[in-house]
């Protein structure tokens, strides 16, 4: 037993050994951090992100990596994205791109002079594949020193950092399964790590109906639909909508903190529905029934409310016919881990009501 021991202690005696006679500080490039004398680079975090209007390929992405520099040194350093370089196991060089967003938390790493002692810190943007490892080299450039400064250098891992565009979708389809078409709660709870979406959508739900209900009630001049039969005419193109609608959901961009999702559905139209065929059928139904104008278009149009749920299963769906090509763009922020979408009906969101309209088959207040 005491010689089990003895040997444990050896074991944690030479791994004792190994980190008090660790060699030079650049070999702790293998971790997110790397110094030298003249400078420290540090990766804070990394995101993949995407700027609107780009694609990538299956397995790429734009890695963003957060990166802190500090001037080791007395003298002025000049900083610069450019002075970042990212390689390949195959020694490829991999320049820094451009990404531009409106997430204000998403500041790019900007030309500066650094002072001696002081900290700088922003994020560099790289196309990557995503299952691959690549090294990040930084050159500090000293402005009162003609000698070559030693290059610090940091393993970059893209597999290990976190693309959120699966995790934006799935969010998205969760508020529009859930606000506009009145399904439950679509949500993995089996997923425990994944963000969660901060919309009330229960509430969003029923301000929703009651938006829709007000809308079809406008619909009719003779005819003025009780709130219960508003109310149910809703849930049934609802729940018709539930099994026929197609929706389609792409990232448009991505930042950390922000993302815009393609919103592309197939709904019921009521533009598309056959409102004289349906007054056709109260007519043959009421010959001679009437001598009051007025008294029979009230009656009509109760009896075309009346036969809209019957109507909704039996109607096909379309895009909205004014849909831009890629979509509707819904809007989210995130905080902590949360990501919200926004509802708001203003002029940087015009998108948002564009996108309810259509879950109300073209209908507005």
């Amino acid at each position: 037993m005491e010689e089990k021991w003895i040997s444990k202690a050896l074991v944690l005696g030479s791994a004792l050994f190994l980190v008090g006679c660790g060699s030079s500080d650049n070999a702790s490039k293998d971790k997110a951090e790397a110094k030298t004398e003249d400078a420290t680079i540090k990766v804070k975090q990394g995101d993949y992100v995407l700027q609107d209007g780009e694609d990538v390929g299956e397995n790429e992405g734009y890695l963003a990596l957060d990166i802190a520099i500090k001037n080791n040194t007395k003298d002025t350093m000049q900083v610069s994205k450019g002075d970042l370089t990212l390689y390949d196991e195959e020694d490829n060089k991999i320049s820094n791109a451009d990404v531009y967003t409106d997430d204000d938390d998403f500041e790019m790493l900007s030309n500066t002079n650094l002072s001696g002692g002081k900290n700088v810190s922003g994020y560099v943007v790289f196309k990557v594949d995503k299952d691959k490892k690549y090294e990040l080299h930084y050159t500090p450039v000293l402005t009162e020193s003609s000698e070559d400064s030693e290059e610090v250098e940091i393993n970059v891992d893209a597999s290990k950092y976190a693309d959120a565009s699966e995790e934006v979708e799935n969010l998205s389809e969760q508020y529009v399964s859930e606000v506009f078409l009145a399904k439950e709660n679509t949500e993995n709870s089996d997923k425990k790590e994944a963000s969660e979406l901060g919309n009330d959508t229960k509430e969003e739900h029923q301000n929703f109906n009651e938006t829709f209900a007000e809308a079809l009630k406008n619909e009719f001049y003779a005819y003025s639909p009780s709130a219960e039969e508003s109310q149910k005419t809703v849930e049934s193109f609802e729940k018709a909508n539930q099994e026929k609608a197609k929706v389609e959901y792409k990232v448009a961009s991505l930042s950390p903190n922000r993302a815009t999702v393609y919103v592309k559905p197939e709904v019921i139209d009521f533009t598309k529905i056959d409102f004289d065929s349906i007054g056709d059928q109260f007519v043959d139904e009421n010959k001679g029934k009437y001598s009051d104008y007025e008294k029979a278009q009230k009656d009509a149009e109760k009896y075309i409310l009346q036969k809209l749920p019957e109507t909704f299963s039996n109607e096909d769906v379309s895009q909205p016919q004014y849909i831009d090509g890629d979509g509707y763009k819904l809007n989210l922020t995130k905080e902590d881990k949360q990501w919200t979408v926004d509802s708001s009906d203003s002029n940087d969101n015009y998108d948002y009501k564009d996108l309810e309209i259509s879950f109300m088959g073209g209908l507005s207040e």
